[in-house]
Parts: structure tokens; sequence; C-alpha cells
């Protein structure tokens, strides 16, 4: 007896609930049985909400793994595909699943449409090319639904957006906050606003993601759920970097579609925020100046510091060894730690990892700090140039996305004519390209709204105020320094301190003087 494999899709997970799944189901048992055909149960086919407008289901699903099937003999020629209409096959443009109909016919395989009972094989379409014209007709008029259904979801999200201003879009909110009943806006819910209050005052303070979340979890905070969900057992970082960085804090929605992304998979694009969408919880001021402690590659408190917030090294987190990049730290050496002098010392040479053990004097660094504070915020460089500079990476970022982009669905439309492994793996390492350069380009983004004008006059003010400063508080000038500056190279060789500015440029400062000979 003929074999039969079943493939059955629907597009949403809803469905699943629904009759979709069932009616599939027994619609190919009830053909196999009065065709005399075995319908295979251990090689069963679905793609349970998958979409097959653009042929995802085709590519990545089950339908693909048919395809596969076929081409590698386990399905063999003679054997039947069983599927409500075609449009469970596809939905594309006709032009594209064409061939997907042609490549599974070709193979000697018989498709079966059960809503009518019809057959589909080589023979069939070879002696009646009108079938040919059938089966474009049934794809088209399923492309031409889901084209309409698209439009009228974007449209109809259109609408919402331009009233949002009257009433909200969805009762979808940042777990601090609660819909009304009515839907005319959202509520504070007060104890987890003061968790938000609390997780940005602290990395104000120069604590760290990691030190936060051991903190709320010590201190036996509650976690949240969604209302769907039960809450988390703890604390997690990814949940805290999650609310850092969600501008709804000062009451921002930043809209997303999903388009597209060419390659078989979708993509969420932002739209344009919209400011006082939702209640603000802090203030934009402290948004901002966590906002610019995050970006760049500054290193926040860690270890006991973070969590005492007591900083005896005004460049804690920046200075880095000439020779090797490393991180250098404070070290106190004399009679005892107590009477001793602080230094910093490059972690690699003090760990005895290759590096030249040269210690530099913490006071000297310090002194040189606050005397040639006017000079070093006078230096900033503009935003104006950096900005550009930035743009253009951010320009080559995106070059390079549409570029592998393409690249894959070139590979794609290769593994339509045979398999490789070789393909397949070479599209995984283009996919976490793609999303590596994605990452890297947000951050370039983020770190490019962090570098207008009027927020870098302010931390370079805060900067050169906390240096003068009497008497000098050194956690609050290693803050400041953090929020300006990305790193600084403790140069020993020359005397120097090369402080590179967050926002692209550096300023050098000379700390002591080297002895030539």
């Amino acid at each position: 007896m003929p074999k039969a494999y079943s493939y059955l899709r629907f597009s949403t997970p809803e469905q699943m609930k629904g009759d979709s799944f069932r009616r599939q189901t027994e619609a190919a048992k009830l053909y196999a049985d009065r065709h005399g055909l075995t319908l295979d149960q251990d090689l069963t086919f679905r793609d349970l909400g998958v979409s097959a407008f653009r042929g995802r289901n085709a590519e990545r699903g089950s339908l693909a793994d048919f395809r596969l099937a076929v081409q590698t003999g386990t399905v063999e020629p003679g054997s039947y595909l069983l599927v409500e209409s075609f449009d469970r096959i596809s939905r594309m443009d006709p032009w594209e699943a064409l061939p997907i109909f042609q490549e599974i016919i070709n193979a000697g395989i018989t498709i079966v449409t059960l809503a009518d009972g019809r057959e589909w094989t080589l023979e069939i379409v070879k002696a009646n090319p009108f079938r040919i014209m059938e089966s474009l007709l049934v794809m088209m008029r399923a492309h031409e639904e889901s084209q309409t259904k698209a439009r009228r979801l974007k449209e109809a999200w259109s609408r919402k957006r331009r009233d949002v201003g009257e009433k909200i879009l969805t009762t979808r909110c940042p777990a601090w906050l609660e819909p009304r009943a009515d839907r005319s806006g959202f509520d504070i819910i007060p104890d987890r606003a003061e968790v938000v209050r609390r997780i940005f005052a602290a990395l104000a303070a120069g604590q760290g993601q990691h030190a936060i979340t051991e903190a709320l979890n010590r201190d036996g905070v509650p976690t949240w759920g969604d209302g769907k969900r039960q809450p988390a057992t703890r604390w997690h970082r990814s949940y805290v970097a999650k609310i850092i960085s969600n501008p709804a804090v000062i009451g921002t929605l930043v809209p997303h579609i999903v388009e597209d992304a060419g390659d078989y998979r979708k993509r969420r694009k932002p739209l344009d925020p919209v400011p006082n969408y939702y209640p603000a919880v802090i203030e934009e001021e402290l948004y901002q100046r966590v906002k610019a402690l995050q970006s760049g590659t500054s290193a926040p408190l860690r270890g006991r510091h973070a969590q005492s917030g007591v900083v005896r090294n005004v460049l804690g987190g920046l200075a880095k060894c000439p020779v090797c990049g490393a991180t250098m730290t404070r070290v106190t050496k004399g009679a005892s730690k107590k009477a001793g002098r602080p230094y910093l010392v490059c972690d690699a040479a003090k760990s005895g990892n290759g590096c030249q053990y040269r210690s530099v004097k913490l006071d000297f660094v310090e002194e040189a700090l606050r005397q040639h504070a006017s000079f070093l915020c006078g230096t900033c460089p503009t935003s104006g140039g950096d900005g550009a500079y930035l743009d253009a990476s951010i320009s080559g970022l995106e070059d390079e996305i549409d570029r592998k982009r393409e690249e894959v669905r070139r590979l794609v439309m290769a593994l339509r004519k045979g398999t490789s492994a070789e393909i397949v793996r070479t599209i995984r390492e283009l996919e976490r390209d793609i999303e590596q350069c994605e990452a890297e380009k947000a951050k370039l983004i983020e770190l490019a709204s962090a570098s207008t004008p009027a927020l870098l006059i302010r931390r370079v003010d805060e900067l050169e105020s906390a240096l003068t400063a009497e008497p000098f508080d050194q956690a609050k000038a290693n803050l400041r320094l953090r929020e300006c500056f990305s790193s600084v190279i403790v140069d020993y060789r020359r005397g120097v301190m090369d402080m590179n500015w967050k926002h692209g440029g550096f300023t050098s400062i000379m700390f002591m003087w080297v002895d030539e000979d």
C-alpha cells in the first residue's frame, strides 16, 4: 500500500485552541482510509502557529523537512502528501510558490487537496495544462488574502497610534503600571515604582547591575509576574537590565511595527517615540545620567566598592595599562596598608601574566586631574564631528547587515536545488553575524543619542565641579569621570594620561615628569 504523509499548518497559536488542528487531522485520516493508503503516523509534518505568507514554513519549518525527506529518499516516489488546501503549503507570491509545488510533484509525490479531494501529479498536470493555471489561481487568491489581512492589521494599528492621545493602544504595559478599567490610561503600582527608583539611584551612585541584583535578592524584594506567568523566584540581572533600558520609566512609549526581514524572518522596527504616554516614575535627568553611564565601555563599580559605595580610586573602572591594555587597579604599598601610599598597577603584571610591573603614584594622578580640570573640560570635543563619525559607523553597519542578509537569501535559494550541510552551517554563521551587527548598531545609536550638545555641556560642567570641589570627593569625581570617559590610558613612559571621551576624541594631560635618561 502506498504511504501517505499528512502536512498540517495554521498560522497562529490561537488556532490550536480552535477547530483547525482537529479538522485537518481527521480529513487526512478519512482520505487515507477511503483510498487504501497507509497514513504514516511516525512522520507527520506539522507547522503549528507558522505563517506561509513569507514562506518561512517552506524554508525552515516542517514543509522544508518534508522536502528534505523527499530529496534524501526517506519519502519515496509514489507517496502522497495530504494537505487541506494549497494555501496550507504556501501563501507566498504565486511566482515564488509555484517552484515548491513543481519540486514536490516532479519528485513523484502526489499532492492531495483534502478540501475538494483532488489529486495533483506530474502526469495529471502534463495531461491537462489548465490544472497549472488552476493551481496558480488558488495560490494567487491565498496570497491576496494574506496581503489584505496584513494591510488591514497595519491600518488598524496605525489608527490606534493616531488616537494615542485619546485612549491607550493596548492594556499591555510595564510591570510597575496597571491599565485602568476604562482604558483611559495607566496607574502606578507604588511599591514596584519604588523598586525602579531604587535601581536607578543605585546606578547613578556607581553600582553595577550585578551588585543591584544581589542587593534586591538579599533584601527579599518581591519579584514581579506579568499576569500570565508566575513571578520568578529571584531577581536576575537580565531583568534589571530590561528595566534600565526601558524608556517607559520616564513615560515614553516606543511603538514598533513588524517587517519582513527578507530572509524568512520578521524584524521589529521602532517608530517615533511617544512621550508622556505612561506616567513617569523617575526624572528624565536621572534617566539620561544613567543612560550615559551605561553606554560606552566604562566599567561600573564592582565587588565591595559597588556594595559599600566607598571609592578610593578616582580612576576606578577607567585606568588602562599603556603596554598591554589591561585594567590598572589600586594597590597600597608601604609598611602597612594604613600607612602605605596608594598606587596604580597593571592587573596582568600583578598576576604574573607577562606585562611589566610598573607602579604609578595615585596622588600624582589625582593632583593632575584637579590641577588641569579647567583645561580638560575646556578641550571636550564638540559633538558635531563625532556625531558624523557615529552616523557613518551606523551606516556602515547597516550596509554590512544588508550584505549579509543578501548572502543568506542567496544561500537559501541555493538550498532549493539540493541540501548541503556546509550551506546550512554558513547560513547559521551569517545569522549570528547579523545579530552581532544589530547589537553593535543599537549600541552606537544609543551612544549617538547620549552625545547631544546639551547633555555634553551638563556632564562636562558637573565633571569640572566635582574635580575642583573642596573637600575633594573621590567617589563623586569617579562617577563624573565615568560619565564622560570610556577609558584613561595612564602612560607612565611619557608621564601623560590619554583620556578617551565617550563620544569620540581624547585629551592628554601630564601627571608626572619623566627622566629622559
